[in-house]
């Protein structure tokens, strides 16, 4: 199978980290795969900020439900849209969905693991993250080496979610 393809079906959302750190070429190469997603004309309305530091993962993890994937992951991703940048703010949201695929695809190409919270517009996760008065939050991606391996889930058939005409 292609490999492209065998990604998208053995990727799995990750919610345990081991306590190894990711390695800063990986981390790069992460960043670099999200800075390569399509958008709408090419605004790339995509913002990012690496929370590495244990101080600011321990304070991140205070402010969202899924705080304890955010402490225990060594780097959390967060995704903010720039306003200015973009467009339209839902083909500003859609390639950001592009940009967060692109980057769980390499996180998993790259034998690392990560979930994405949806978490978005939260002013308080915004101030811990120093997003400008254009930016928003639109997700979080804690990032690390997965301690665990989550079975595959089951997916509707196509002919439940496909209609040719």
């Amino acid at each position: 199978m292609n490999e492209v393809l065998r990604a998208i079906k053995e990727r799995r959302s990750i919610r345990a980290f081991k306590h190894d750190p990711v390695e800063p070429e990986k981390v790069e190469a992460i960043l670099e795969a999200g800075r390569w997603a399509p958008s709408g004309r090419n605004t790339q309305p995509w913002r990012f900020v690496l929370v590495q530091s244990p101080e600011k993962r321990q304070e991140l993890a205070k402010l969202v439900p899924q705080g304890d994937m955010v402490r225990t992951a060594p780097i959390t991703l967060a995704i903010l849209r720039d306003r200015q940048a973009g467009y339209d703010p839902i083909k500003d949201a859609e390639g950001i969905g592009a940009c967060a695929q692109n980057i769980l695809l390499a996180v998993h190409s790259l034998g690392l693991g990560a979930c994405w919270i949806g978490r978005m517009q939260d002013k308080e996760v915004e101030s811990l993250l120093g997003a400008r008065e254009h930016e928003e939050l639109m997700m979080l991606i804690p990032i690390g080496y997965p301690a665990e391996r989550p079975a595959p889930r089951e997916r509707k058939p196509l002919v439940e979610l496909v209609r040719r005409i």
